[in-house]
């Protein structure tokens, strides 16, 4: 389910002097581990240091080492959901890097930034929780290098930003959003422009972008903005773009209603409670780079016959939506949550998955509706699914990739089945996951 250290992280621990292969009784505290089964139903963990079973998990499973005890007989491990158990050291492979925790106030660790600029890579530990994030982050770190030959854009839904759950449903496996974890997050994807569903407009979240944007700033020592659409109830889902406005400008924004299946002309965009398609002009600010109609949606939730016809409604207004700005560019990107759930069975789902990707074929000027690697962008009930999807022109010719890029606790798993506990990342920022686009910064039109 999990990935592993790869040999650019196996080069950086050699480098810094903290890797070393651990003997059967040789254990240390913050020593990265992976559990293995010695039966198919898993490896058992425990409540104490003692035979106290609690419930068993999967094979493969990375953990950190908290503490030992019983002469190191039992393991305090830390698993990637931040529960901590116990488990016997029979369980437990051994022979991983031992992570020294990366601080800037620690010399003896070097940075990675030392050694190289930027490193790519990082995933497991940006995705595990808060702390490894930061420390990765400060060791040059990130998902993509920085360019001015690329731009990235990405989208992202945020569960009801930032109180994390309907104020009226309690989940136990949502917590509200972690602002410092998401800020790390987002520096470590690189992306210029970040399509963010589910965000409120209530005074709470809108301090909540404030701060963002301004910690984001500070960090990078870059400009950053935020802007959402402006209709629609303050305690319900909205749309946001959040750029680095250093590095491209947004422009022109307007609500596109005929995205929303239920509005019918544009004073009232967000009719019944859904979203209008949240446009802007996207400009970098490279001489001849890139330019692009931007248009992030969030289609209809729920998995019936009806809410897919709205969903199939919505997108039928494409077309309409789109051929004003033609005018101008005849490059535009659809990004966001298009809730391609189905009507509650697989079959259902697979049958709107295969239609949209016909549809938006034939929507003028013709879309291609990219893959993604790996091919789920969002969990429920322990399943992946793919309720996200990027949308470009065919003929843009600035989308050199084929495939866009999911990252987030959906990477990490693999798109497998989730069993028991929740990844942190899924509590504390989540149940969707990143997805991102790679464009050639220059202007083919």
């Amino acid at each position: 389910m999990l990935k592993f250290f790869t040999p650019l992280f196996l080069f950086f621990f050699l480098l810094t002097g903290n890797f070393s292969l651990s003997s059967a009784q040789d254990f240390s505290i913050g020593q990265s581990v992976i559990l293995k089964a010695k039966k198919p139903k898993g490896v058992p963990l425990h409540r104490e240091p003692k035979p106290s079973y609690l419930q068993h998990i999967p094979d493969g499973i990375v953990a950190t080492i908290r503490s030992t005890a019983q002469n190191g007989h039992w393991l305090s491990i830390q698993l990637p959901s931040g529960d901590v158990h116990w488990v016997h050291k029979k369980y437990v492979q051994t022979q991983t890097p031992i992570l020294t925790p990366i601080s800037p106030n620690n010399p003896s660790v070097p940075k990675i930034s030392s050694i190289s600029k930027t490193i790519i890579g990082g995933e497991e530990e940006i995705w595990t929780n808060k702390e490894h994030c930061q420390a990765a982050l400060e060791s040059g770190l990130r998902m993509a290098e920085g360019s001015s030959e690329k731009l990235r854009v990405a989208t992202w839904n945020l569960r009801w930003f930032p109180i994390g759950s309907a104020p009226d449903q309690f989940q136990a496996s949502a917590e509200p959003t972690d602002l410092d974890w998401l800020i790390c997050a987002i520096r470590w994807m690189q992306v210029d422009v970040l399509a963010i569903q589910e965000t409120l407009a209530t005074p709470q979240a809108k301090q909540a972008w404030k701060t963002l944007a301004h910690t984001l700033s500070a960090q990078t020592g870059d400009t950053w903005r935020f802007h959402q659409q402006t209709c629609g109830r303050p305690e319900g889902h909205h749309i946001g773009l959040l750029w680095n406005d250093s590095s491209v400008t947004l422009s022109k924004f307007d609500s596109l209603w005929q995205l929303n299946a239920k509005a019918k002309s544009a004073r009232k965009p967000c009719s019944s409670g859904l979203r209008p398609g949240h446009y802007a002009f996207v400009q970098s600010r490279e001489k001849e780079g890139a330019d692009f109609h931007l248009i992030a949606v969030h289609l209809k939730s729920g998995p019936t016959v009806f809410a897919v016809e709205q969903r199939q409604k919505a997108l039928n207004g494409i077309d309409k939506a789109v051929a004003p700005l033609l005018k101008r560019d005849q490059d535009v990107i659809i990004v966001g949550d298009f809730n391609t759930m189905g009507a509650g069975d697989r079959h259902s789902q697979k049958s709107e998955l295969k239609y949209l990707r016909r549809f938006v074929g034939k929507e003028k000027p013709g879309f291609s509706d990219l893959p993604m690697q790996p091919q789920c962008s969002h969990y429920f009930r322990g399943h992946g699914g793919q309720l996200d999807h990027v949308l470009v022109t065919k003929a843009m010719k600035e989308i050199t990739v084929k495939a866009v890029q999911v990252t987030g606790y959906c990477a990490l798993a693999g798109c497998q089945r989730i069993r028991g506990d929740y990844p942190l990342a899924y509590r504390r920022l989540s149940d969707h996951c990143p997805v991102v686009l790679e464009i050639a910064n220059h202007d083919a039109d």
